[in-house]
Order: C-alpha cells, then structure tokens, then sequence
C-alpha cells in the first residue's frame, strides 16, 4: 500500500467521477437524485454518518494508546490518527452534495441558527477536522525533523532533536487528552440530529447516541486494522500479531454492546404495541427485511469471528471480517433512513369508523403526468448520479491515507529490530 501507484491511480479516478456527476448534480438540480418531501435524507446523508462514526472510532483509538498506555498498539497510533482525519474530510464532503445550493453555504457562517442540526454539524467537523490533523501532526514531527522535510516545521529547525522528540510526545498526549471525549461527543451530537427529531419513532430513543459510538468504535478500529495490515504487508504480519489481536477484539467487544442497544430498542418497540411501533416494526422486518438482515448478520459474524483465535490471528481473516462489518455497518446506516421516511408522522384517528390511524399524505414536490402529487410513502433507492456522486469520500479517504503512506512514514520501526526479527524468524524456520 505504502508503494502502489495503483491505488492513488484508482482513488484520482473515483474523485474525478464523483465530481463530475456533482456537477451535473448542481447544473440540473436535486431532482436528479430519488429524494422527494417525504424522504428527503437518502444515500448523501447515510454515507456522511459511516464516515463520522469511522472517523470517531479511529480517533478514540488513537487517544486510548496514549492516554491508557496501550504499548502493543502504538506503532499503529500514527494511522489511527491519519484513518480519523481522512475518514471527517470524506464526512463533510459529503455534506455539500445534500445541501443543494451549496454556494449559500457561506450563509451558515453569517447567520447561524443554533437550533439548526447543520449548523451543529459544521462546528463539530471543523473541530474533528483540527483535532485529527494536529494529532498526525505532533506525530510525525520528529521524523520531519531527522529528515528535515514536512510543513508548518520551520520553528524546528532551531530546536534539538531530542527537544522535538519530548514535544512530540508530550502534545501527542494533549490531544489525544482533548481528543477521546470530543470524538465520543462529536459522534453524541451526530446521534442526536437523528434522536432529537421527535417525529421520527425509529430515531426518538435514548439508545442511538450510545450506540452510534459502539458502532464507531467498531467500524473506526476496524478501519485502522485494514490500513495497518496493508501498510505492513503480510511479510511484517508476525512482527505485529499482538497489536492486529487486540484491535481485532476492540471490534468484537464493541459489537457486543451494539447488540446489546439493539435488542433493548427492538424490545421497547415491541413492547409498546402501539400503532406508530407496529408500523415501524412491520416496515423494518417486512418491507427492508433483507437490508436490515444484512446490517445485523454481516457485523455478527464479524463479532463472533473476531472472537475465535482463526479470525484474529490470520492477515486475510482480519480483513475479511473487517470488510463484512464494513457493509453491515453502511446497510445499518441506510436502515437509520427507510423505517423513519416511510412511516409519515402525519396521522388521523377516526372514531366508529374503524380506522386507528390514516396518514395524511404528503406533496410529493414534483408535477409529472402519470405521477401521484401526494403520497403517503416514498419507494427511495438512489440513482446512478447518487451512487457516483456518493463515490466522493470514499475516493477522498483513498487518495489521503494511499498518498500519507507514501509520503510518510506512518509505521515507525527500528530498522536493527526489524533486520533482528527478519533474522530470528530464519533461524526459527
């Protein structure tokens, strides 16, 4: 990963297309994607929260390592940092696309309105954004140093090497101190845009923001794992055993506690027996049965994969599973958007009639012949210019992480120790 032009190649193509197709996006409108009134968050928005919660979980990593003394995982701490800082630049990239208008963006900064989610959105991204680069800064400083390359680093050239390496390590420490409760509190408030929508009974719950952070700590730890096993290669695999085990672990633990959030929200909307709930649960286990079936087998798998000493013990294993949590993960956040869009909040009671509750149907937004003018749900799935325009982040994330390794040392190792391991492995054979 560290050497293919492959893949900055492929990651300067997916920019290109997505790009392209938001042009077209700008020039023609939102009409040119599936969304309508009565479902107005679609793809855009579900890939912007797989983004923050990997962004999230990367960070909270990152943070652990030196705020808890984690020793096995910090060669890793460097891409825990770089996998955070460009997994929120793909997250807020994608937030553009949404807005439509995007060239009233600057309106935001004039006029905020505090209770505006978006407005919560940007604050929190731009912080997330200045945390994560400071964290790879400060680590990759004495490298920069030693070779005497990088950026913002003239106030070094002053300053001893040993006196880097101190500073280096203690801010490392500050952020990462600054950096846990802002990773677990941004992705809180990216919970709460969802929650606090008190029309929406699939979102209005107390378990989402606790679980958004199980599942970032999941796919974000997840995230880092891949990086670092293609960063390492399989020929360094042994080398870093303990720390591909414990991260492997991280994953497994953290879904444990997601499931846990899931069956208790899956049990209070059950319980209830109320119209609102049956529907919700008729629209889930029905209608989406078999993407809400993959967003709870592909991370189960992984969770009792990772569990057994095959799947956290083998390269291929590791990514394997990571990859299946990847898709569950995306499908979880596309299920946050169908059971809540397609159960209108809009509602009529009618008593002697036999009628407990009639939606009120909703203006579609669009005059078409041959197309209802209201409806009371909305058949969403993306079109080909939301799925290329949706290709933005993941060819950021790509292009970012492909080209820092290149660039960077983002594995640091003793070249003695490693002559030494590639020797003692000989002589074990």
């Amino acid at each position: 990963m560290r050497k293919s032009n492959a893949l900055l190649g492929l990651a300067s193509v997916i920019i290109l297309i997505s790009l392209a197709a938001w042009g077209y996006q700008l020039y023609n409108g939102l009409i040119v994607t599936n969304m309508r009134n009565p479902f107005s968050w679609g793809l855009y928005i579900a890939t912007f929260a797989f983004f923050v919660g990997v962004a999230a979980g990367g960070l909270i990593v990152s943070s652990s390592v030196y705020l808890f003394n984690i020793e096995v995982l910090k060669p890793f701490t460097r891409i825990a940092s770089l996998s955070a800082f460009a997994s929120i630049l793909g997250a807020g990239a994608m937030i553009f696309p949404d807005m439509g208008r995007v060239e009233r963006v600057w309106m935001i900064f004039l006029h905020p309105n505090l209770k505006s989610p978006l407005v919560w959105d940007v604050v929190v991204i731009t912080a997330y954004l200045i945390i994560t680069f400071l964290s790879v800064y400060v680590q990759l400083l004495p490298d920069w140093k030693k070779e005497g390359r990088g950026f913002f680093n003239g106030w070094t050239t002053k300053r001893s090497q040993e006196n880097i390496d101190v500073f280096s390590k203690k801010w490392s420490k500050r952020v990462a101190l600054v950096g846990l409760p802002v990773a677990i509190l941004i992705h809180t408030v990216t919970a709460l845009i969802f929650a606090t929508q008190t029309s929406r009974g699939w979102w209005n719950t107390a378990v989402l923001p606790p679980d958004f952070v199980s599942v970032a700590i999941a796919s974000g730890t997840a995230l880092v794992l891949v990086i670092s096993l293609l960063a390492v290669g399989r020929e360094q695999f042994e080398q870093y055993r303990g720390a591909f085990r414990t991260m492997a672990l991280i994953v497994a633990g953290s879904l444990v506690i997601h499931f846990f959030f899931v069956s208790v929200d899956l049990i209070v909307h059950g319980w209830s027996g109320n119209p609102e709930a049956k529907e919700i649960l008729h629209v889930v286990f029905g209608r989406y049965g078999f993407l809400y079936a993959t967003e709870i087998l592909l991370p189960a798998f992984t969770m009792i994969f990772f569990f057994t000493e095959k799947g956290k013990s083998s390269f291929w294993a590791l990514i394997t599973g990571s990859v299946l949590l990847f898709i569950g993960v995306f499908a979880h956040r596309m299920m946050l958007m169908f059971p809540a869009f397609n159960v209108i909040p809009l509602s009529l009671s009618v008593p002697g009639a036999g009628i407990e509750s009639w939606a009120y149907p909703v203006a579609l937004g669009q005059l078409r012949e041959g197309l209802p003018v209201f409806v009371s749900s909305w058949d969403y799935s993306p079109t080909l210019v939301e799925y290329a325009v949706a290709l933005l982040p993941f060819g950021l994330v790509l292009f970012v992480v492909t080209g820092a390794l290149r660039m960077y040392n983002f594995v640091p190792q003793n070249r003695l120790l490693r002559n030494d391991f590639t020797l003692l492995k000989k002589l074990k054979n």
